[in-house]
C-alpha cells in the first residue's frame, strides 16, 4: 500500500510521534469514518474492531496506540491530510460536516 501524505500530514505525524506504518495499520483496520466537510473524511478504529482477534494479530505493538488516534483523509484522492490523537468525544479537534 502506497501510503500519500501531504505536507501537513507529514509534519504533524513527526510533531505527535505517529510512524508511518502506524497511520497504515489505522488505514488498513479504520471501521469510523465521520465526515468533517470540505470534502475530507476522518478514519478511526472503533473499541469493537481493535478487540478483533485478526486485528490484535495484525497489529502487535501497536494496538493501544491505534485506539485514540485519527487520520483525516482527502475523500477524493486518498491523500492523508492530518494526524491527530482524538480524546474521547468531548475532545474532538475535528468538526462534523
Amino acid at each position: 500500500m502506497d501510503l500519500q501524505l501531504t505536507t501537513h500530514a507529514t509534519i504533524r505525524a513527526s510533531q505527535r510521534g505517529v510512524p508511518h506504518d502506524l497511520i497504515a495499520d489505522l488505514l488498513a483496520h479504520a471501521d469510523l469514518e465521520t465526515p468533517v466537510g470540505g470534502g475530507r473524511v476522518a478514519f478511526s478504529v472503533s473499541r469493537r474492531r481493535l478487540a478483533e482477534r485478526d486485528v490484535r494479530r495484525s497489529a502487535g505493538r501497536n494496538l493501544d496506540r491505534l485506539r485514540n488516534l485519527a487520520v483525516v483523509c482527502d475523500a477524493s484522492d486518498g491523500a492523508v491530510i492530518t494526524v491527530l490523537h482524538q480524546q474521547g468525544h468531548r475532545g474532538r479537534r475535528y468538526h462534523r460536516a
